[in-house]
């Protein structure tokens, strides 16, 4: 019998915090905004080419770190606090590992780091710049003590403090 219904494929991601990165034009305007961040570094500072993109990739980390490995939950009330516990790296289409989105958001850094080196032929100072940077970038993020975060998850909340703590 010939197939009488149309399979509907379930979109990849129903949280609203992370769906926007599976919308097409994503990854060209990721590449963009990072080209014209060092555009405008190249520029403001007067810097060499490669400190322009040594500073676009620490600046880069400090960004994504925060935003995707750091901070937990999302700004939306309506998903009724499944995603509290996670961070956005780790709502990203579901947890699911090895998918296009998060091996882009993995190969950025890389691009970065690589951009970065032969411009400058690495003096002394900037050497142990990117190298101590992607040591951070890459292995803290991806490490047992972030991942789930299993460190974060054993620090203490803080509470809001009563009057009488005060005093």
């Amino acid at each position: 019998m010939a197939n009488l219904y149309v399979r509907a494929i379930p979109p990849t991601d129903l949280n609203r915090n992370t769906e926007w990165f599976t919308y097409p034009g994503v990854w060209s305007t990721y590449i963009l905004i990072l080209f014209f961040s060092w555009l405008v570094v190249l520029s403001v500072f007067g810097c060499s080419p490669g400190m322009a993109w040594t500073i676009v990739h620490l600046s880069h980390f400090l960004v994504t770190y925060q935003f995707f490995h750091w901070k937990k939950g999302t700004p939306f009330a309506d998903d009724q606090g499944i995603y509290n516990r996670l961070t956005w790296w780790e709502q990203i289409e579901n947890g699911k590992q090895l998918t296009r989105n998060r091996k882009f958001l993995t190969v950025v850094p890389v691009v970065l780091y690589f951009d970065s080196l032969p411009h400058d032929r690495l003096p002394t100072p900037n050497a142990l710049l990117q190298h101590t940077r992607s040591f951070l970038c890459w292995w803290l993020p991806s490490s047992r003590t972030c991942t789930r975060s299993v460190f974060l998850e054993s620090m203490p909340i803080s509470e809001p403090r009563s009057s009488s703590m005060l005093l």
